[in-house]
């Protein structure tokens, strides 16, 4: 870097040019302690360099050293001792409360300085200022030392050699940990609002600078409330956004004063979550100065509205910081604004009122933006207009609720027009029918309407459930190829009884009856074993008023109708055994083999029909995996393919699930 062509390079100078006093619990309260962040550090260090009225600071982040260098006012020596190395130094009493460049200054206590040492356990600076130029190294260890030994600590002088040719440079090494460079720009830029705002300051990180466009939520706004201000950086990066601007006050002092700052939603909630950082960016910061005193001021409140989880947004209140011998409201860590001061209740109050505001207005046009966008599908709209006229104001309801849910994807949001759709076509049936009653019988065409509604709809509920089940029939088929452990197949099986039988479904409340029966197959595996004899492979279960033993057979295994016929009878006196005992003797049990190879005996036509025959008197039979599959497939496809040309209400599912998605989905919204 090129001197400063008036620089004068000071001589080095004795150890103890530099002084510096503080108590060991101020430096461990004060500054080690005080912050758990990179960014909450950083952002005492761009505060320190907007105080020193610079318009350029340049933060560069490896993995061993993090280097802030700006083009202020810089400091002498003297400035250095007294100004800096005076942990405590109040500057606005001794400077007032605006730079000479004429800024707001943000530092108050002087000490977050300190804060540098929790992250880095070496601190160096240099620093240059009016021809004059000086560094010195400052390292945890030696300021401790210094402490416990009640001298006072003497930072180190090192070269001025890489001293800046106006301004200052700090370089923080021995890092405690790693830092990364795009966390940290996006939570800067959320940390100023001056940052990306004001021309005459900019900060870069490592060579990028720092804009709105960080912040990571400018561009996804749908909406914008601005109170007493207009937020032109952030409107001018928000593709767009309505814009409504409102009036709010602050009741301060016995004074009103107008509220000033601003909130937006998003399109979706999800926009509000930092994949980078991990951050939740549904807040509203309180700024101070053009720095956050506050990350959050909506937790205050017990948000019941579903607006809330959209929100995101700023309130500029300097007067909470106001310049002389006020008390200080901001907290020793410097992240928060102490609860009970008069200004913070006042500030609370005109933020709830305002938050009412937004949640009036935020409700009436997402109503409207969700019954927009659901009636852009042809079908829907084709559906809708049928409706009677308070029919079509429920609809518009419904639609506008669906679009004020806390949703994420695109994919959610149409699941839920499907389930809205039907259970708006169930509640107006019901309505239907409770009219029923002051219907004259001889009007058939009005009970027509309603037995084809009725049929529609359940139609339409039976496609959802065939759809659902021709996906566990192609995960079965991916079972079967692809695993060589029968149990997988067979679990699948009996979690799934309707693939044998589309009449089956587990029965509810017979937990007791399948626990009694599994403990005695058990004990009868045991004593086969013990006898020397092949294990077992059998489900058991309840359904359809019926007791169903399910055993499968390994793929290369070749059955034989005797044999198995001889199990079919061990496997009954067990469970008839222990009905007789619960005292349901009469209810009847059916055995299923499931087989990958055929029988012997159906080696021909004839033998295959007599072999069913003999298993059906003892009501059992034998499936092969790839007719079960088959069957199945062949079952729910063709009764989805027929339902495909009767059904209104599938017609319309179809409509919504296979229209442009951009009709459904906001800007920036995932389809996942």
């Amino acid at each position: 870097m090129r001197a400063h062509p008036h620089a004068q390079v000071i001589a080095m100078p004795d150890d103890h040019r530099y002084s510096m006093t503080l108590d060991l619990s101020a430096l461990r309260h004060l500054g080690i302690g005080l912050y758990s962040n990179t960014p909450a550090v950083m952002s005492e260090a761009v505060a320190n360099v907007w105080d020193a009225d610079a318009s350029q600071v340049d933060i560069d982040v490896t993995d061993d050293a993090i280097t802030i260098q700006d083009n202020g006012h810089g400091m002498t020596v003297g400035d250095a001792n007294e100004k800096y190395l005076r942990v405590g130094y109040e500057r606005r009493k001794r400077e007032g409360g605006t730079t000479a460049g004429g800024r707001q200054a943000m530092g108050r206590k002087g000490i977050g300085k300190l804060s540098l040492f929790a992250i880095a356990s070496t601190v160096t600076i240099h620093s240059a200022k009016d021809g004059e130029r000086h560094g010195f190294e400052m390292r945890v260890k030696d300021i401790e030392d210094a402490i416990r030994n009640e001298v006072a600590y003497h930072p180190k002088p090192v070269s001025a050699a890489p001293c800046p040719s106006k301004g200052t440079r700090i370089t923080l090494s021995d890092l405690k940990h790693k830092s990364h460079a795009a966390p940290l720009r996006k939570r800067l830029a959320r940390r100023f609002s001056i940052i990306g705002e004001i021309e005459e300051f900019a900060v870069t990180v490592n060579g990028s600078a720092i804009g709105v466009k960080d912040r990571g939520y400018s561009e996804n706004l749908q909406y914008v409330w601005a109170f007493g201000c207009e937020p032109a950086h952030i409107i001018r990066k928000a593709n767009g956004a309505k814009v409504f601007r409102e009036e709010v006050e602050i009741s301060l002092n016995g004074r009103a004063v107008p509220l000033r700052g601003w909130a937006g939603t998003v399109h979706s909630t999800g926009q509000l979550k930092d994949a980078d950082t991990g951050d939740n960016m549904n807040k509203i910061a309180v700024m101070v100065r053009g720095k956050a005193a506050q990350e959050d001021i909506l937790g205050e409140f017990s948000q019941s509205g579903v607006y809330s989880s959209y929100i995101v947004g700023e309130v500029y209140a300097d007067f909470l910081d106001e310049d002389g011998e006020g008390e200080d409201v901001v907290t020793t860590s410097r992240q928060r604004i102490k609860e009970d001061s008069p200004g913070y209740v006042a500030l609370k109050e005109a933020v709830r009122k305002a938050l009412l505001i937004i949640e009036k207005k935020w409700n009436e046009m997402r109503d409207d933006d969700g019954d927009r966008r659901a009636r852009e599908i042809p079908q829907v709209r084709e559906w809708y207009d049928k409706l009677s006229h308070d029919h079509k104001r429920m609809a518009k309801s419904l639609f506008g609720r669906i679009n004020r849910m806390p949703i994420s994807s695109a994919g959610d949001r149409r699941g839920l027009l499907i389930g809205g759709v039907l259970a708006f076509e169930s509640l107006r049936l019901r309505d239907m029918l409770d009219r029923l009653g002051d219907v004259d019988i001889a009007n058939a065409g009005m009970l027509r309407d309603v037995f084809l509604q009725l049929d529609d709809l359940e139609a339409s509920s039976y496609y959802q459930t065939t759809k659902s089940r021709l996906a566990v029939i192609d995960k079965l088929i991916e079972i079967a190829d692809n695993s060589p452990v029968e149990k997988v197949v067979q679990e699948h099986l009996f979690n799934h009884l309707w693939l044998l039988d589309p009449s089956w479904e587990r029965m509810q409340g017979t937990e007791h009856m399948e626990t009694t029966v599994r403990k005695a197959f058990k004990s009868l595996e045991a004593r086969r074993q013990k006898e020397g004899e092949s294990r077992l492979d059998i489900k058991y279960t309840t359904t359809a008023g019926k007791h169903v033993i399910i055993e499968l057979k390994r793929p290369g295994v070749v059955v034989d109708t005797g044999e198995l016929l001889t199990q079919v009878e061990r496997y009954r006196a067990e469970v008839e055994e222990i009905m007789q005992r619960e005292g349901r003797p009469s209810e009847p049990v059916e055995f299923v083999c499931i087989v990958g190879k055929k029988p012997r005996s159906w080696r021909t036509a004839s033998g295959r029909s007599r072999s069913e025959a003999s298993l059906a008197a003892y009501s059992a039979r034998i499936v092969m995996y790839d007719e079960l599959i088959r069957n199945a497939q062949e079952i729910y496809r063709d009764y989805t393919e027929r339902q495909k040309s009767v059904s209104r209400v599938y017609s319309l599912i179809t409509s919504i699930e296979e229209s442009d998605r951009k009709s459904i989905r906001p800007p920036g919204e995932s389809d996942q």
